[in-house]
C-alpha cells in the first residue's frame, strides 16, 4: 500500500496541534503509538496532544506521563527507551506547529517528490502484475473501482476508520463480533466467510493455504496451468465475492441483516454469472444451470 500520507509530519513547536502518540511528529516517519504499542495500550493519554503531555517547570519542558497500571519487569526496558526518546524534547511556546512534507529537504510539497515515493513503493513485480490483472479484466468499471480500493485497503473499514481518528461505537468484525475488523480479516480470515472460500477452492481443485493480504489473495487466483478464459473467470469471481461480502457487511452494520452463508455464496454466484453474461461473447447459459455445475464453469 503506498503510504504517501506518512510523508506529512508535524514540526513541533508548541505542542498544541500534534497528538503525542497518534500523529508524524519524531524522526523515522513512525508514530510513538507504533514504536511503543505495549506503552500506548496502557496510556490514560491516548488522545492527548503533545502540549497536553507536561508543562513547563523553570523554562524547561517537563512530561507526565499517565498509565493505567504499574509497569511489569519486561516492559522496563521499553519504558527507559521511550523515556530516553522524549527526554530530547524541548518544546517552543512562541510558535505554532505546523505540517511539512518530510520527503523533501525543503519541507515543501512537490508532485515530483510525491510521484517518487509513489514509484518506490510500486516497484515489487507483485503489484505490477496484480494491477494489470485487474485492469484487463471486463467487469463493470464501478466493480474495478472497488476492487482497486481493496487491492490498496482503501475501503473504509473500522480499521481504516480509526486510522483517520473517527470515533466508532466499537471496531470489530460485524460478522463474528470477535476480532478487529481491518480488510485481511473481513474478506479473507473471519471464521464467517472462510467456507465461501474453501468451497471456491473445491471447484478450482485448489488444496492450498490462502493468503491474507487482498493483493496476494487476488493473485493466488490465476493458475499457471489454467486457460485464459478460466484465469479470467477466477479473477471476476473473486471480486464478485468480495463485493458481495463488502455489500453483506454494510446490511449487517446499516440494516441488521443476519449472516447467512449460503446467501453469500449464491450472491457471489449471482454477480459472476451477471457479469459474464454482459461481458464474455457467447455466454447464455441460464443461471439455474450454470451454478448447479460450478466446477465446470472454471476449466
Amino acid at each position: 500500500m503506498v503510504e504517501v500520507s506518512k510523508q506529512f509530519i508535524w514540526r513541533l513547536e508548541r505542542g498544541d496541534q500534534s497528538l503525542f502518540w497518534e500523529d508524524y511528529w519524531m524522526d523515522g516517519r513512525i508514530t510513538l503509538k507504533d514504536k511503543y504499542p505495549e506503552l500506548y495500550r496502557i496510556s490514560l493519554q491516548k488522545h492527548h496532544t503533545v502540549a497536553e503531555m507536561g508543562s513547563f517547570c523553570e523554562s524547561r519542558w517537563e512530561w507526565k506521563f499517565s498509565w493505567r497500571r504499574n509497569l511489569f519487569d519486561n516492559e522496563m526496558g521499553i519504558a527507559s527507551d521511550f523515556l530516553d526518546q522524549t527526554a530530547v524534547i524541548n518544546l517552543n511556546v512562541l510558535s505554532k506547529d505546523s505540517w511539512v512534507w518530510g520527503a523533501a529537504s525543503n519541507g515543501i510539497f512537490s508532485s515530483k517528490s510525491a510521484y517518487l515515493c509513489i514509484k518506490v513503493e510500486l516497484s515489487p513485480a507483485d503489484h505490477q502484475l496484480g494491477f494489470c490483472q485487474l485492469w484487463d479484466t471486463k467487469i463493470p468499471p464501478r466493480a474495478l473501482t472497488f476492487a482497486w480500493r481493496l487491492l490498496w485497503d482503501r475501503l473504509p473499514t473500522k480499521e481504516n476508520l480509526s486510522r483517520r481518528n473517527v470515533d466508532l461505537v466499537n471496531d470489530l468484525c460485524p460478522f463474528c463480533q470477535s476480532s478487529f475488523e481491518s480488510a485481511s480479516h473481513l474478506f479473507f480470515s473471519c471464521h464467517k466467510v472462510m467456507p465461501l472460500w474453501w468451497e471456491f477452492n473445491t471447484w478450482v481443485k485448489k488444496d492450498r493455504a490462502l493468503h491474507c493480504r487482498p493483493m496476494e489473495h487476488f493473485l493466488q487466483q490465476y493458475s499457471i496451468a489454467g486457460s485464459k478464459a478460466s484465469n479470467t473467470r477466477r479473477k471476476i469471481w473473486w471480486i464478485a465475492a468480495t463485493t458481495s461480502i463488502w455489500k453483506l457487511r454494510n446490511d449487517v452494520i446499516f440494516h441488521n441483516q443476519p449472516f447467512q452463508i449460503s446467501k453469500l455464496v449464491d450472491n457471489t454466484n449471482f454477480l459472476t454469472w451477471s457479469w459474464l453474461r454482459g461481458w464474455e461473447k457467447d455466454f447464455n447459459a441460464p443461471f439455474h444451470q450454470w451454478s448447479s455445475t460450478m466446477p465446470m464453469a472454471f476449466i
